[in-house]
């Protein structure tokens, strides 16, 4: 069975993304697996070693999470939903995770931050996003709506995306029934001029790219997801781009933030 992953550390944030990953796991039919990583904090002490139990810090995370568990299964009592702990390096666990199963997505939360915050802050969710075999939303802590109608997607005019990449799109928006709008921030530092309006195949439809001019990409994907009552960013994160980095990890980390909905990265 196909299955959606929603981090927990057991915050009001990863509790509303926990929430936001078992809707979309009802839409998809999906199970839904709870994870939490638990720190093992190093102490260091002028008085020789500090003893501490590895297995009770282990327990003590287990049972935190039985019991998000259990607030998660209220909500959705009809809903497949199983958890595990783990310690070591996030994003190697989530990354062995993905590939022993059939994972859909990867729900993460995004607490609020103030703005210059924004500039010290590395969450997983942003540091993740576009480097797994598996597409990671991102779900501000502030948004509650928790709907699935309309993904707008960014684009780049001036490069080809790949059509594995698209298909991980398409297979989404087939089994939430959601519409997609295509939208491309052409900003004053762009090297070529694309008002020339193209079109994606997405689901054998020919869908526009709408063009837009913006002061920067954060700012205009936010302004056009608010005019035209989207519902998720998608964007696809790429390691490459030759002249217009749209989707680079700074980029994909200022619009997640600058959002006010989730925001679904693609890896390519």
């Amino acid at each position: 069975m196909k299955t959606i992953i929603a981090g927990v550390d057991f915050t009001q944030s990863s509790y509303n993304a926990a929430l936001y990953a078992a809707m979309l796991a009802e839409k998809l039919k999906c199970k839904l697996t709870l994870f939490n990583m638990f720190d093992v904090p190093m102490i260091h002490s002028n008085s020789g070693l500090y003893y501490m139990s590895f297995s009770s810090l282990r327990d003590n995370s287990s049972a935190k999470l039985e019991k998000f568990h259990e607030k998660i299964i209220a909500e959705f009592p009809k809903l497949n939903i199983e958890y595990f702990v783990a310690t070591g390096s996030f994003k190697n666990e989530i990354s062995s995770f993905v590939k022993a199963h059939q994972v859909q997505l990867v729900v993460l939360g995004l607490a609020a931050k103030n703005r210059f915050s924004k500039f010290l802050y590395g969450s997983h969710s942003t540091d993740l996003a576009g480097k797994i075999d598996a597409p990671v939303i991102i779900v501000p802590e502030q948004y509650k709506k928790h709907a699935m109608k309309k993904v707008l997607m960014g684009v780049d005019n001036g490069e080809k995306l790949h059509k594995s990449s698209l298909k991980q799109l398409e297979i989404f928006l087939k089994s939430t029934r959601a519409g997609l709008q295509l939208v491309h921030v052409r900003t004053e530092d762009e090297l070529f001029d694309h008002t020339k309006k193209g079109h994606l195949t997405i689901n054998s439809k020919k869908i526009p790219v709408q063009v837009i001019n913006e002061v920067n990409l954060e700012r205009g994907m936010r302004k056009y997801t608010l005019e035209n009552k989207a519902d998720l960013i998608s964007i696809i994160s790429r390691k490459h781009s030759v002249f217009y980095s749209l989707f680079n990890e700074s980029n994909t980390k200022a619009i997640a933030f600058a959002s006010k909905i989730p925001v679904m990265a693609i890896h390519e």
